[in-house]
């Protein structure tokens, strides 16, 4: 009436017309029939459904008191309405025609066997071809996002590629999920779709060090970082380190020359790209020290000066901050930034620290809380054991694995110095961590800081400045087990 926007819902009861009321039918009643309840999952008698827990005993993938139990939980959590707490509490997920289910009171079919139990609850499929190394994230969301924008099947025989799971093709986005486990995933062209008599080929994974060497080979390299340079983005006008990833800057040893043959400056295997730099305002007082110092102020407004072809597509794995120099790692594989950054999986990384005792907080440690810093103490024990905690971190810093000085604190005539070395190891890097512990546990103010190695990996014989790209025995090094490493959980 008067324009609103209403509800008609007709509602049978029978089979005949003479036996269909005439008389309408209150809210309560409409909602009691339009909303089904969980045992109306599937239109059959009685004599042909069983319990979804039955069934999945009667398969033989758990017990019937186990399923119940994932139910109830996956029940429970779904009321509460929180994806990040189902996310972290599901450890164990039923799936039923590759849908979740998060109802106690399921019938299935007897006869129904597409019922799954995946650990955890479903992921994006761009992350699950990344993690079967079929391809990167970002390149099947942008096959996704192509397929998405299609119509229908028909459309899909003009792109190059098509994403297939389960042999049929996937056209809802990039935000498609899929179970955590799912194995039947292929990319084709969209002029070969699979036929329907074609068995489904289920993909085989392969570790990511035991991939042929061709696939691989560039995706990882490795810089001698100067002092100046962010490891992240363009921040206050400094520069960021990818920007050092030049032809001209790639460093290759002459007994490896051959066989690093495609990573040569006309090789193919290393994909660059231009970046086009705005110039420095030399108007703002952010300009860098070493950038000051070193080009004039006609030479800071030339535009062209900075415009040079850097790597593409790669991102940092493991930062280093502006003043600090060393190794520093780009990939533009997900499976090796994971390796590299993750504490759980044990990979060391050796820094060299030259240190003068700490005078007074800083303006920044004084707002934080800080009054007094401790006496510097040559007691480096302290930070192989469990409980160091940085002020207003939530949680304890990981023991190091090794911490020793270097030098004694004396020169060649006996006289004692201000400044020393000691060298560290650790399997964590927090920020600014390093720098942090030496003030606030140590009583130690950094003067320099150098990461020597991540792993097997080291700059030892690359020019500051200059980068090279992993070898295929430091790759294989990454990925061998390490005596301290964790399971994930």
């Amino acid at each position: 009436p008067h324009g609103m926007p209403c509800r008609i819902v007709i509602v049978y009861f029978g089979s005949s017309p003479s036996q269909r009321p005439h008389q309408p039918v209150s809210a309560h009643d409409v909602d009691a029939i339009t909303e089904p309840t969980p045992k109306q999952y599937h239109n059959q008698s009685k004599k042909e459904v069983v319990s979804l827990t039955k069934r999945i005993a009667e398969l033989g993938l758990c017990s019937r008191k186990n399923a119940k139990r994932l139910l109830d939980m996956a029940e429970h959590y779904r009321k509460l309405n929180n994806a990040q707490l189902m996310k972290r509490q599901l450890k164990q997920v039923i799936y039923l025609r590759k849908e979740p289910v998060y109802h106690t009171r399921i019938t299935v079919s007897r006869d129904e066997t597409d019922i799954e139990i995946h650990p955890g609850m479903p992921i994006r499929l761009s992350k699950r071809m990344s993690e079967l190394g079929i391809c990167s994230k970002n390149d099947a969301a942008a096959i996704l996002k192509e397929s998405g924008k299609c119509v229908d099947e028909h459309s899909l025989k003009d792109l190059d590629q098509v994403i297939y799971l389960n042999g049929k093709p996937v056209m809802g986005g990039a935000a498609v999920k899929i179970p955590p486990l799912e194995k039947y995933i292929e990319i084709r062209s969209g002029d070969d779709p699979p036929d329907d008599t074609e068995e489904l080929k289920e993909f085989v994974f392969v570790p990511y060090a035991d991939r042929p060497w061709e696939e691989i080979q560039g995706d990882t390299i490795v810089l001698n970082k100067p002092v100046g340079y962010v490891s992240g983005q363009e921040e206050h006008q400094h520069v960021p380190a990818v920007r050092l990833l030049t032809r001209d800057r790639i460093h290759l040893d002459h007994l490896d020359y051959k066989k690093h043959q495609p990573f040569s400056k006309s090789g193919t295997a290393l994909h660059f790209d231009e970046w086009k730099f705005a110039g420095y305002n030399m108007m703002a007082n952010s300009v860098p020290r070493h950038i000051r110092e070193t080009l004039r102020d006609d030479e800071l407004r030339e535009k062209s000066k900075f415009n040079a072809e850097t790597l593409k597509g790669y991102a940092v794995a493991g930062r280093l901050d502006i003043d600090s120099t060393g190794v520093l790692i780009f990939t533009r594989a997900g499976i090796m930034a994971r390796r590299l950054i993750e504490p759980n999986t044990g990979i060391q990384k050796e820094y060299i620290v030259k240190v003068q005792p700490a005078i007074r907080p800083t303006p920044q440690e004084r707002e934080l809380g800080i009054r007094n810093l401790p006496a510097p103490t040559k007691d480096l024990s302290m930070l192989l054991r469990k409980g160091n905690r940085l002020l207003n971190e939530r949680f304890a810093l990981k023991p190091l694995k090794e911490a020793e000085w270097l030098d004694d604190g004396q020169n060649e005539r006996g006289a004692e110095v201000q400044t020393l070395t000691m060298r560290l190891v650790l399997v964590e890097g927090k920020k600014r961590q390093i720098r942090r512990m030496c003030r606030e546990l140590l009583g130690w103010h950094v003067v320099e800081l150098v990461r020597t190695s991540v792993g097997p990996v080291r700059v030892d014989s690359v020019p500051e400045g200059k980068w090279r790209p992993l070898k295929q025995e430091e790759v294989k090094a990454i990925f061998e087990k390490q005596p301290n490493e964790k399971k994930p959980k």
